[in-house]
């Protein structure tokens, strides 16, 4: 309506009108002499606090193909490629007296490795006469730039208006350092061959440019003296890997002198200890590792102040240390404030009886003005599991699915020893294995499982080549050893010394399992070096081979199996030892073993498995043949044979032979016979050990079937098996008969008992 006045507008008129005399009142000098002054208003101080800009690439690239034109599949190029990138700076801002024209001063650090190693296998023929030899080529290509900057911000900026801010800023560049290292190696060479290792590497100087960036936000109307938060981004363009950039901010008007600006992480990278690295926003450190905890805390005031730092993780809700921290800061300045946490345990937490995961960590360092926190991963240390032989595929591939449930950051390795060969034998290339993992994961302990054999290698791992660390604890920390049969067992008694044709069954392996080459294996390997030791048995046979009073899996007895461990497991379920690892609830055993929290026992053990040895013992430690033992292959059947049981009794006699042992050739899907003399008795006991697909049939002098065991039967898949007759027999000849379904040639070592008597793992039960 015409000269209708709008009371809204007008109300809305007058508001607009206060903010604009309000806001001009805030930006206009001094009033000119003569007028009358406005009472004065209360000088609101400026923003001082720190800003964090992070820049990071982690890319990895690999490839493993044929070497074009070769027809052997195993000349093979593999290429790995890895760039890592960290740009790591902080800004921190100082306008505590309310000037509005911030003092700056910046931190950065740099590093940039570009990696490229080129791996080549190809056969080759040093002379006619000799079979070809496969060369492995290997060259390394690595760019590494590094530096560290600081000095004033070459900008800043900071605008606060109507709930809106927005930052900017830009950081100084500065020279740092360029290397690029080249490097040539080689194996198996042939001895003529001019192929020949080198290095090179050089140094010069390097620019490394200023990063900024400019981020926006709203001030929390319930906290307006208060602006903080994060933004992260990223700059992927089709398919490459992207660079991930992080800005944080935390800033105050009219804080407190003291804030704490920072939180980093750094940790030494495998093998150096003094090679500490920062962990970035997005990396992981490994449960065992050491982690220095560094907090930086600003002094925005005019005088030095001290403060006492606390550290403690939240999750645990513990502090990371005895007591506090405390720190003079200079006024204007910054000082670190830092302890090392030990994370043994951390990737574990404690929840009522029971023992969860609980990888994601929340670290807090606070003073009285202050407090900031951060997060960090722990992940579970890295198991390496020891194979044996024999073991079943299907439960081996089972056996890493039980700890991905578990989480999926619990990595579990196979290591590629060689399960025909005997324990010293493979505990370099086991030690070889053990440091690649380390250095991959940068993992300064790991946890080790070891099944059949593979214990005995685990053993002479930890007893002459696993290292101490510079933190004072074993390189494994526990080591779990699945149906180790690490007092021999019967079942290989008679095997050494066979001679094989084809050689595709583990002979030396099978050979060092018996008790006799056992009793000399452990004189000599008797330290744990600190790891702690477990071990895991199976009693669902009453019987192991030959042996009736040695009740076990069908390969080890119990009593081997737990021979001087102090920390067992006697397992019911009905698995014979082959198939060990894909049962759940050994499983949640050597998960027990394993899994443990922070507030549980992580120091070495100090125990031994020397039982009653003394430094009069001819095999103590001060000897020279156990000084070497584990670096030179000195034991076994070719030693003379020391009874284990009376070596703890201070005596040495022999322990039971075979009657009879041969090694029984088969063709394909082929048959034969062999006659075995027999003396008069009341038990006799065939082992043989061979093919599954393979059938054994045993025949009386009278032409009676006494015993079978088919391919394919209940026992089939055992690695040993037994025909046992307990009848009262004359001496005469006896008749095998063997029938194989293999397509394949095979082989099958037999061996007689008559009458079989051994102490060594009968007597009253000791679980």
């Amino acid at each position: 309506m015409k000269g209708k006045v709008s009371f809204n507008r007008i109300f809305h008129e007058l508001i607009a009108v206060l903010l604009l005399t309000n806001a001009a009142a805030s930006v206009l000098p001094a009033q000119t002499k003569g007028r009358t002054a406005a009472a004065p208003s209360a000088v609101r101080a400026g923003w001082s606090g720190v800003i964090t800009y992070r820049k990071t690439l982690d890319d990895t690239f690999t490839s493993d193909e044929k070497i074009p034109g070769r027809v052997n599949d195993s000349e093979r190029i593999k290429h790995l490629y890895t760039r890592k990138y960290n740009y790591a700076a902080t800004l921190v801002v100082n306008d505590l007296a309310g000037t509005g024209r911030a003092a700056t001063s910046t931190k950065i650090e740099f590093r940039d490795s570009d990696f490229h190693k080129v791996t080549q296998n190809e056969l080759t023929n040093c002379h006619s006469w000799e079979p070809d030899r496969m060369i492995t080529a290997e060259s390394t290509d690595r760019k590494l730039t590094t530096g560290t900057g600081g000095g004033e911000a070459v900008s800043y900026s900071l605008s606060v208006n109507d709930g809106n801010f927005r930052l900017g800023f830009t950081f100084p560049g500065f020279q740092g350092k360029y290397t690029h290292s080249t490097s040539e190696t080689y194996q198996n060479l042939c001895p003529n061959s001019t192929r020949a290792p080198s290095a090179s590497s050089t140094d010069s100087e390097a620019r490394v440019e200023g990063a900024g960036a400019s981020v926006e936000g709203v001030v929390d109307f319930k906290n307006p003296d208060v602006i903080e938060g994060s933004k992260t981004w990223f700059d992927t363009v089709g398919d490459k890997k992207s660079f991930v950039y992080v800005v944080t901010w935390k800033l105050r008007r009219k804080p407190q002198p003291l804030m704490i600006t920072d939180i980093r992480f750094y940790e030494p990278r495998y093998p150096s200890p003094n090679d500490w690295r920062e962990i970035d926003s997005n990396g992981r450190t490994v449960d065992g590792n050491q982690v220095r905890i560094v907090a930086t805390i600003a002094n925005f005031g005019g005088t030095d102040k001290t403060a006492t730092v606390s550290f403690k993780e939240l999750r645990e809700n513990a502090p990371l240390s005895d007591g506090a921290v405390t720190a003079t800061v200079p006024s204007g300045g910054q000082k670190d404030v830092e302890m090392i946490w030990d994370t043994s345990g951390y990737a574990w937490r404690q929840s009522g009886a029971d023992v969860v995961s609980e990888t994601a960590r929340q670290i807090e360092a606070r003073i009285p003005d202050d407090v900031l926190t951060k997060d960090l991963t722990v992940v579970p240390k890295p198991v390496m599991l020891v194979p044996g032989f024999w073991q079943n595929a299907e439960a081996v591939s089972k056996f890493p699915l039980f700890f991905r449930a578990v989480t999926d950051k619990w990595q579990i390795y196979y290591t590629p020893t060689d399960v025909k060969k005997i324990s010293t034998d493979n505990a370099e290339k086991l030690d070889r294995e053990i440091r690649e993992i380390q250095k991959y994961q940068n993992a300064w302990h790991v946890d080790l499982i070891a099944v059949t054999n593979g214990g005995l290698v685990a053993r002479v791992y930890v007893n002459s080549q696993m290292p101490t660390l510079f933190d004072g604890r074993p390189t494994a920390t526990h080591l779990v050893m699945v149906g180790v049969p690490n007092a021999g067992t019967p079942c290989a008694v008679g095997v050494y010394g066979l001679s094989f044709k084809l050689n595709t069954f583990n002979l030396d392996a099978v050979g060092e399992l018996s008790p006799d080459s056992m009793k000399r294996f452990n004189m000599m390997v008797t330290n744990t070096n600190g790891t702690r030791f477990a071990a895991l048995v199976a009693n669902i046979r009453p019987a192991t081979c030959q042996d009736d009073d040695a009740p076990g899996d069908g390969l080890t007895p119990v009593k081997s199996g737990i021979w001087r461990i102090k920390n067992y497991f006697v397992s019911k379920k009905p698995v014979s030892s082959r198939f060990l690892l894909g049962e759940e609830s050994h499983f949640r055993q050597i998960y027990k073993w394993l899994a443990v929290p922070p507030k549980g026992d992580h120091a070495p053990d100090p125990a031994t498995l020397g039982a009653v040895f003394s430094d009069s013992n001819p095999a103590a430690p001060n000897d020279s043949l156990a000084a070497n033992f584990g670096r030179t292959r000195r034991y076994g059947a070719m030693f003379q044979p020391v009874n284990l049981a009376a070596v703890d009794a201070g005596q040495t006699t022999d322990d039971a032979k075979a009657n009879f042992s041969a090694v029984v050739g088969l063709k394909a899907k082929g048959a034969a016979e062999i006659e075995i003399p027999v003396t008069s008795g009341t038990r006799f006991s065939l082992v043989f050990y061979g093919s599954p697909e393979v059938s054994a049939t045993l025949v009386d002098d009278k032409g009676e079937v006494v015993g079978t065991d088919p391919a394919g039967g209940a026992g089939a898949d055992e690695i040993f098996r037994t025909i046992t007759v307990k009848k009262p027999f004359s001496a005469g000849k006896w008749k095998l008969r063997l029938e194989s379904r293999d397509p394949s040639e095979t082989e099958v070592a037999v061996a007689a008992f008559i009458d079989y008597s051994s102490s060594l793992f009968g007597g009253p039960p000791v679980f």
